[in-house]
């Protein structure tokens, strides 16, 4: 069972805000700058052209497109809300996983912010594959937002923050950064695991069999090592909350943290021939959730 020593502060320095435009990567715009002001940190907006070949007649010049998206970014970062944040603009060529995973070497970024709601450019990252690609592989953090996100709204105050885990040793990474959070705002702490539901015990269980535990065995078992996770050195201003829940664990952790204003996931890298295979469980969760979801990998930097 993973465990997590005191957590430092989580500082956020730099944060890159990837966006096509679109008011679905609008909406990112805001949680971005949010933390940009909470933080101080300075924000690196950036838009991802695809690599295209001119053919004279047949689409646009890839110089005009550039020159677009450069007018856009101008009008975008000389908004109001930009007007108190430090901030870079960036067009940059490319796959969106790869731009995003040189820039974040390139700039020493702490977070990325992501829309999924579009339906062109960033909106590919609808399709599971790219979006999973990007929050399991990169350097830092990863802030998605979804079309069902409409909470931590208002003042931006973060107020209950859900970690839901699978004691996996990659959920554990996600750990410090929901403490911090949560140290931070003084908001409410969750911890969630979504548990199988429970077999039924065989009359006569066969000899050197487990024996089988009923529901309340289980939550009383997985409440105690939900427990164990939160150390000792903390500096939470409530006491957090343990829930152990039984279902499906994408819809289970979308309905259980209906009231949170974030939720925080470990994530694992996928192996080489199955991160094309699908959407999984922390993707799912960040298209239908009503709050960001802020996925941590084994492989982000300290």
């Amino acid at each position: 069972m993973p465990t997590v020593s005191a957590p430092p502060r989580i500082k956020l320095h730099n944060i890159l805000f990837a966006t096509d435009f679109s008011p679905s990567a609008q909406s990112a715009l805001s949680y971005a700058l949010n933390l940009a002001h909470r933080y101080d940190a300075e924000v690196y907006s950036v838009n991802v052209l695809p690599h295209v070949t001119f053919v004279e007649g047949v689409q646009p010049d890839p110089e005009q497109i550039r020159l677009l998206a450069k007018q856009q970014m101008t009008h975008l970062t000389s908004s109001e809300p930009f007007r108190a944040i430090r901030h870079k603009e960036l067009i940059e060529e490319g796959e969106v996983p790869e731009v995003l995973s040189k820039l974040i070497w390139k700039y020493d970024i702490d977070l990325i912010v992501i829309s999924t709601g579009g339906r062109k450019g960033l909106e590919k990252l609808l399709l599971g594959s790219v979006a999973e690609e990007v929050f399991r592989n990169a350097e830092c953090p990863v802030l998605t937002v979804g079309p069902h996100a409409t909470r931590w709204e208002g003042d931006g105050n973060l107020r209950h923050i859900m970690y839901a885990t699978d004691f996996g040793p990659e959920s554990v990474h996600g750990l410090p950064y929901a403490i911090s959070l949560a140290e931070e705002n003084r908001a409410r702490l969750t911890l969630l695991h979504v548990a199988p539901e429970p077999g039924v015990a065989l009359p006569e269980p066969q000899p050197g069999a487990l024996p089988v535990l009923d529901r309340e065995q289980v939550e009383a078992f997985t409440e105690k090592q939900l427990r164990d996770l939160i150390p000792e050195a903390n500096q939470l201003w409530h006491a957090p909350e343990y829930k152990v829940e039984f279902g499906s664990p994408a819809e289970t952790i979308v309905k259980t943290a209906e009231t949170a204003d974030m939720i925080v996931l470990g994530v694992k890298r996928p192996k080489a021939l199955t991160k094309h295979l699908g959407a999984g469980v922390a993707y799912k969760v960040a298209c239908e959730a009503t709050c960001p979801v802020l996925s941590v990998g084994a492989g982000h930097r300290a």
